[in-house]
């Protein structure tokens, strides 16, 4: 997808520098207060790798993808979800966001959740409130390994385009069934992993009726609408232009 954004955001995750001390969920959960039992970010554990004696064990940072092709945004309702053509970042407007849940299994990552006490879907959104004061978002400040990165892509200068740069390996969580054009990297680390691997978006019966049955039906009545409209001032137009005649 080709776009003509001012910034493009981005995460560039060093999975090679990732110790799975938890500090960036912890960092995450105090600035974005997310409720308890959910989470905007994880770590997850791929165990060991290799053979003995050479063994390893690799910890992969996660969180929403911030998507150029995010599915997200197609299923969404009342257009709460969207693409940020300033930023790159898919965003939620948690004020026109209605709690329907479609947009929880359209992510192919698991990446969403719906608060049920603000009645809203949430997920990771760059912490943009802290990006806009120039400051990073709150798990990448607090990521002791310095695992986590986040920046403009668009600036080559900036230090997400350097790592990707300098990277031996870059990888992101994408395949030929769901290639979503995910906007987080993956450097220095194999994680093509099926923990890892992606699903097919999931759209509910309930999504599936709202955008084949009720969508058209209340376009079909709006146009109906319309129609009726036009013809009852057409007719009023040709008995006043009678009137006037007479």
């Amino acid at each position: 997808m080709t776009t003509n954004l001012k910034k493009r955001y981005a995460f560039v995750i060093d999975v090679s520098r990732c110790i799975d001390c938890r500090a960036c969920m912890v960092a995450c959960r105090a600035e974005n207060k997310v409720p308890v039992g959910h989470t905007r970010i994880w770590v997850r554990d791929l165990g060991l790798q290799g053979e003995f004696p050479k063994l390893e064990q690799s910890y992969v940072p996660y969180n929403c993808q911030h998507c150029d092709e995010p599915p997200c945004v197609e299923v969404c309702t009342s257009n709460a979800t969207y693409k940020d053509k300033a930023t790159g970042l898919v965003q939620i407007d948690q004020n026109a966001c209605i709690g329907c849940a479609l947009c929880v299994p359209a992510c192919p990552y698991d990446a969403r959740y719906i608060d049920e006490t603000r009645g809203v879907a949430d997920k990771c959104n760059g912490c943009i409130q802290r990006v806009e004061q120039g400051m990073k978002p709150a798990c990448v400040q607090t990521c002791v390994g310095d695992a986590r990165m986040f920046g403009d892509l668009n600036d080559p200068t900036s230090d997400v385009s350097m790592a990707l740069k300098n990277a031996k390996v870059v990888q992101r969580l994408a395949t030929t069934e769901v290639n979503t054009e995910p906007n987080v990297y993956y450097i220095n680390g194999n994680v093509m992993d099926q923990q890892l691997m992606p699903h097919a978006p999931v759209y509910t019966a309930a999504e599936t009726v709202w955008r084949n049955v009720a969508i058209p039906a209340v376009l079909l009545g709006i146009g109906a609408a319309f129609l009726g409209q036009a013809v009852f001032f057409g007719k009023q137009l040709v008995e006043g232009e009678k009137d006037f005649e007479e």
